[in-house]
């Protein structure tokens, strides 16, 4: 599913796609996500089969954040750290992974010029980043179109530990004060820390406990990553220095300012601690601090047991902002004239652009939190003729809402289901235990015939018409095993291996497979275990 993206051009070049080219309906659709192995694998088949040619023909990568590849979505859950300099963010990464790491650097001063992703491997070096965007295996190809000021920042550490077996963790650069921040830095770190944190399965906050100053600089940050509150967490490092009054003190106080920024009533779970190889000081609190670190430890290997949950989540959001997105540009156009104005309504339309989203959130019964930023969002738009956006056809939303409504939830059901057991809400499940309906048989002579079946007590039967009294064949379940056949000629195709043969089931749409696939697991499994 990797293409390569276009090279930026300079605003007056930019390609638009005329309307029609998003007229033509789209083929029908083979998905399935009885066809795949794991969630991660259902959601590549999902995104590549119908999410990426809507984005591509919306330009939704120009707008809001770059194209998905296949290795972003099967990647191990990642961990983003986020902290002012001297927060102790590398030195808290070598106390999980338990010894350096290539590449460490700590000290005082600010250490951490770049980004740096911890991984499973042995590489005794650290790999640069032009290198490490370039290897398709790895989840960062996109960083690419940020450049050579950022790609000579980036680089990626190998090492084998329990913990990078698990996750990746990704260090960062201290978050400075006033100009520090920018200064030497010829690529954009906001937007980096966004991509990154879109990616993220959680989003650790360091404070040094010794430092509750919180600059203006990693507020704006924190700020800026507002639509991933569930997603972070906060850690007060080095506390144990402190005594048991001063903690209480500096907890309060970072509790209090992080409140006004998150702006939400509920207070962020935070783990208070010092996280190195040294021993504790503070013998008064050495208990609490030691069951905090153990609390870190445990959450951070529970990851891998939600991933799957997660990673639907953040596909859900993103499609419900793709969704968005074409209504956005459905609107805009409309609101064009064919003619003379055009300058003038393109400088309403985007001076007044918060109130066009709510308008169209209004009118399409969506949820506005869908939505994009407006303001970043007028900035790119400036430089296009909005007469001449792409058109989301019918058949276009129509896609969004079906994986929205359909896929999605499918690919819960059909993977959360209990192995061996039926799918709880299967809508041609009788209330005698029976499954029945039409699907395709393979005849020995290759040819498809339409057959009604019926599975009950172990066994499929199928007939040439529900009514008739005897089956015109029947198969025993019992030793029996039913999976996926993806690469079959025929779409939805379920193989059901015996002691003599197999056998070939086609349902009808995807839903139709998970459904039946499911059921004939479970009485392949009874009558194993008969």
């Amino acid at each position: 599913y990797e293409t390569r993206s276009a090279a930026p051009r300079a605003p007056s070049q930019r390609p638009i796609r005329e309307a029609n080219t998003l007229a033509m309906a789209p083929k029908k659709s083979t998905y399935a996500p009885a066809n795949y192995g794991s969630v991660a694998e259902a959601l590549v088949g999902l995104y590549g089969e119908k999410v990426r040619g809507a984005e591509q023909q919306m330009l939704f990568d120009r707008f809001t954040t770059s194209l998905l590849s296949d290795a972003e979505l099967l990647a191990k859950p990642m961990v983003l750290l986020l902290g002012q300099y001297s927060a102790g963010k590398t030195t808290f990464i070598r106390y999980l992974a338990g010894r350096d790491f290539p590449g460490i650097h700590i000290g005082p001063e600010p250490t951490t010029d770049g980004f740096a992703a911890l991984m499973d491997g042995t590489s005794p070096t650290p790999i640069p980043g032009n290198a490490a965007t370039a290897d398709k295996r790895r989840p960062f190809r996109a960083l690419s179109r940020h450049g050579a000021a950022f790609l000579n920042k980036f680089c990626i550490s190998e090492l084998r530990c329990d913990l990078t077996k698990e996750l990746t963790l990704i260090d960062t650069p201290g978050i400075l004060a006033g100009s520090k921040q920018t200064m030497g830095r010829n690529y954009d770190f906001a937007e980096i820390v966004k991509w990154f944190a879109e990616r993220s399965d959680l989003i650790l906050l360091l404070f040094d406990a010794h430092k509750i100053d919180i600059s203006d600089e990693l507020k704006t940050v924190i700020e800026s990553l507002h639509q991933h509150d569930e997603k972070m967490r906060l850690v007060l490092n080095k506390a144990d220095a402190l005594t048991t009054e001063e903690i209480m003190h500096v907890y309060g106080g970072t509790m209090w300012f992080l409140g006004k920024v998150f702006k939400t009533p509920e207070v962020k779970r935070s783990y208070m601690s010092s996280f190195w190889d040294k021993p504790l000081r503070n013998p008064e609190l050495e208990r609490f601090m030691s069951e905090e670190r153990e609390r870190l430890l445990a959450d951070l290997y529970a990851l891998p047991a939600g991933a799957r949950t997660r990673k639907v989540n953040e596909f859900i959001k993103r499609v419900r902002k793709g969704r968005a997105h074409c209504l956005v540009f459905n609107h805009l156009r409309r609101s064009m004239p064919s003619m003379m104005g055009k300058a003038k309504a393109k400088e309403r339309l985007l001076s007044t652009l918060p109130d066009e989203f709510r308008k169209v959130a209004q009118q399409a019964n969506v949820p506005l939190n869908d939505f994009p930023n407006p303001y970043e969002y007028a900035q790119t738009l400036a430089t296009y003729d909005l007469s001449k956006l792409p058109k989301a056809s019918k058949e276009t939303l129509q896609l969004y809402e079906d994986v929205i409504e359909r896929d999605l939830p499918g690919i819960m059901q059909h993977f959360t289901s209990t192995p061996g057991a039926p799918p709880p809400s299967a809508s041609s499940l009788q209330p005698d235990g029976e499954l029945r309906g039409w699907l395709h048989k393979q005849a020995t002579s290759g040819k498809w015939q339409r057959r009604y079946f019926a599975l009950r007590e172990g066994t499929l039967e199928y007939y040439r018409r529900p009514e008739e009294p005897k089956p015109s064949g029947a198969l025993d379940l019992a030793g029996c095993r039913a999976k996926p056949r993806p690469e079959s000629d025929r779409p939805f195709t379920i193989r059901i291996e015996t002691r003599e043969r197999p056998y070939h089931l086609a349902a009808a749409s995807g839903d139709e497979m998970s459904e039946w696939l499911l059921c004939l697991q479970h009485h392949c499994s009874r009558g194993e275990s008969g």
